[in-house]
This record gives C-alpha cells, sequence and structure tokens, in this order.
C-alpha cells in the first residue's frame, strides 16, 4: 500500500520506540530510523518523557522531540521552541487538596528540572520498569515557585476522575499505565506538538505517520495522515488509528512503515 510523499514521522518512545519487555530499540527499528533518514523524511519522538529522559535519542538522529505530552517542544538542535505551563491557580488547589482532603504522590516537572512528593512502592517500580532514575523527593509545596509543565499523579481512575473535575478544572489528563496518569493544562496533548513542527518544518498533516501505543497518543494518532497503533496498544487506541501493526520486538514499526511503502 502506497502513501506517497510522507514528510515526518513521530515516534512514541516507551512500547513503541522501546519494547515493553526489552526496554531497548530493536535493530530493525534502527534500520528503519536510518532509511527514513536517507529519504529526507522528518523523524520526531513524541512522548510523555521530559526532554532529559528522551534526549538518548538524539543519536538516531531525530529532528525534533515533543515532550511532558505536548507541553515541550526542541527542534533537531537542541533548541526548545514552544512551552505551555499548567496554569497556577490550579498548582494551588492541588497543594490544598494535598495537604487537606487526601495524600498520594505527586511527579513535578517543571522548566528548571522533575522532582516527586513522595516515593512509595508503586513510585519505585515505574521507574524501574521505565528504567529510570526517582526524582529527587521534594514536598510538593516547591511546585508552587515553579513553572510546571506536567504533573504525574500516582490515582486510581475514580480518583482521577474526581480530581480533574473538581480539582485541577484548567487541566486535563491521559494514562498509559494503571498506576498513574499524566496531568496537562487542558487543551495540550501531543497533537498540539505535532502542530509546532508542522509550522516549524512546514509539514501537511496529511503527509505524515504517527506511532504509539497509549491513551496520551490518541490523538496523535488522529492528527496524522496515517496513525499507526502498535499491538500492544489497548483498544481505545487502536480504534483510533488506520491500521494495527505488531509489538515493537516483533518489528512492528518497520513492517507498518514497509506495509505503507514508505522505506
Amino acid at each position: 500500500m502506497s502513501h506517497p510523499k510522507v514528510q515526518a514521522v513521530f515516534f512514541d518512545i516507551d512500547g513503541t520506540l522501546l519494547g515493553l519487555k526489552s526496554k531497548a530499540i530493536p535493530d530493525s527499528t534502527i534500520e528503519a530510523l536510518a532509511l527514513l533518514k536517507a529519504k529526507g523524511v522528518k523523524i520526531i519522538v513524541s512522548t510523555g518523557r521530559s526532554y532529559e529522559h528522551a534526549r538518548f535519542l538524539a543519536s538516531y538522529g531525530f529532528d525534533g522531540f515533543i515532550t511532558f505530552n505536548g507541553s515541550y517542544c526542541v527542534d533537531g538542535e537542541g533548541q526548545s521552541f514552544f512551552r505551555h505551563t499548567i496554569d497556577a491557580s490550579d498548582i494551588q488547589l492541588l497543594h490544598d487538596h494535598l495537604s487537606t482532603v487526601d495524600h498520594f504522590p505527586v511527579g513535578v516537572m517543571t522548566t528548571e528540572g522533575s522532582f516527586i512528593s513522595d516515593i512509595t512502592d508503586d513510585v519505585t517500580a515505574i521507574f524501574e520498569l521505565l528504567k529510570l532514575e526517582v526524582p529527587r523527593p521534594e514536598p510538593f509545596a516547591e511546585a508552587l515557585n515553579n513553572e510546571v509543565l506536567q504533573l504525574n499523579l500516582f490515582v486510581d481512575e475514580n480518583k482521577e476522575s474526581h480530581i480533574i473535575n473538581n480539582v485541577l478544572k484548567n487541566c486535563e489528563s491521559s494514562r498509559w499505565c494503571p498506576t498513574f496518569i499524566d496531568v496537562n493544562a487542558r487543551g495540550i496533548s501531543k497533537q498540539i506538538g505535532m502542530e509546532q513542527f508542522f509550522s516549524r518544518y512546514s509539514l501537511s498533516a496529511g503527509r505524515t505517520m504517527a506511532f504509539g501505543d497509549g491513551g496520551n497518543d490518541i490523538q496523535m494518532l488522529r492528527a496524522a495522515g496515517v496513525g499507526v497503533a502498535m499491538s500492544n496498544a489497548g483498544d481505545h487506541v487502536k480504534a483510533a488509528a488506520d491500521y494495527v501493526t505488531d509489538t515493537t520486538e516483533e518489528h512492528g514499526i518497520w513492517n507498518a512503515l514497509k506495509k505503507y511503502d514508505i522505506i
């Protein structure tokens, strides 16, 4: 199946570029990235991670990074050119909620770095799973003095609904892991990050492709000319995609790019 003149391909990291089990990029994906570059196709990372936790991929020649689910964009030279922070009033309301109503761990991603309010077994487990260092522990009150790009709330779905509807009213959440949610300013998503790169590199949305597997990838998959869900994605993610490919370890990225005759 041909999809001619694709200008750019956007890639989620965890469960997409990196295998869920291996936590590594398979050789087939590395070769696919090199072939895309050779054809003049832009390759762009799109992740809920921070730039700090994504820039290890720069050695593969990526032309940009959408981080914090679209809140912070960095070009291929490592220069940031877009950021959107959570309203300070929401940070204050969450601080009040944590202090007086309910307490749970919150990861805080700011323009100056990241920290987490509490280190629990769930927190340790997710960072071990991702093979990332646990952020430094700091009281959530530190967030009041910073510009916050993203929050990670370690809550279940019931608490998620209550907090988004009653506390963080200017925010929205996405979940790609049962343990926690990503929280960003309302209206921010990976699609918004894509749009920044559409402008920066003069790209047409219809001539792009995107790969993802999590709830935070849904808008990105819908915004791309071709949205590809990995087979490890949930049904709601697959429903948003144009095509469902194999897992990362089963060469899903290579197979989909071949199917659409892009490499």
